[in-house]
């Protein structure tokens, strides 16, 4: 039996595996590859060259990804990478809806279900999405007719909410984006979080098997200088 720490009675993992099928912004990012060095029976060790894009798998968005002058991912305060979890569910809309956004009415019926928002909190919202990673095609659902993507993001006025009116250290998807897929070239909602010194984390794994509130964020940031986010090991302590 594993022994977890005093107070915690589960450990949940909220990162998808990386690997070379990984579905991309192929305009922007280019699939990951991972080429083997060295095998055991040549070399006497294993081991292997990772090339990937700072945004892609489960990964942070340090505010210097969208503000010159913001934090690189190496400067986030570590203080900042664990917070209470809070879980917004949008999966029912969002099914309807593929391009449904997280809206301040959102945030107001879970307090009220749930009690206001504690303080230094992340907000994550299941909009039910985390599924379609290994479904081609279908994380990005690209509307070829109308030339845009067709995911569920965080609307700008959500995102101005959190950020003006409540206390929060970052904002997380189970999409591609925290930006609805309508508007990848124009991430209006990245702008909000980024420039007042929030941090995003996008392709979240397994938010529905959390509760609304009581958990506790980890994310493993990687810590390389100068860095605008990048793959990151995130966890939920219960």
């Amino acid at each position: 039996m594993i022994s977890l720490p005093s107070g915690i009675s589960r450990v949940q993992d909220l990162t998808h595996v990386l690997d070379e099928d990984w579905p991309v912004f192929e305009l922007y990012v280019k699939p990951p590859r991972i080429i083997q060095l060295a095998c055991l029976a040549d070399n006497d060790y294993n081991a292997n060259e990772l090339v990937f894009n700072e945004h892609i798998g489960t990964h942070i968005d340090a505010p210097l990804h969208f503000d010159d002058g913001g934090l690189a991912v190496h400067e986030i305060a570590v203080e900042d990478l664990i917070a209470p979890l809070c879980v917004i569910r949008i999966g029912d809309r969002a099914a309807a809806d593929n391009i449904t956004e997280l809206t301040v009415d959102d945030i107001e019926t879970w307090e009220r279900r749930n009690g206001a928002l504690p303080e230094r909190a992340f907000v994550a919202v299941d909009a039910g999405w985390a599924d379609r990673v290994r479904v081609p095609g279908a994380f990005f659902n690209v509307d070829e007719e109308a030339q845009i993507f067709r995911f569920p993001g965080v609307s700008v006025e959500a995102a101005r909410f959190l950020v003006e009116r409540r206390s929060v250290v970052g904002v997380g998807v189970d999409g591609p984006s925290l930006d609805t897929g309508v508007r990848p070239a124009d991430p209006y909602t990245h702008h909000v979080l980024m420039r007042a010194g929030k941090y995003g984390v996008e392709c979240l794994a397994n938010l529905d098997t959390l509760p609304d509130r009581g958990a506790t964020l980890l994310v493993g940031a990687p810590k390389h200088r100068g860095g605008t986010g990048g793959p990151a090991r995130v966890l939920a302590l219960l």
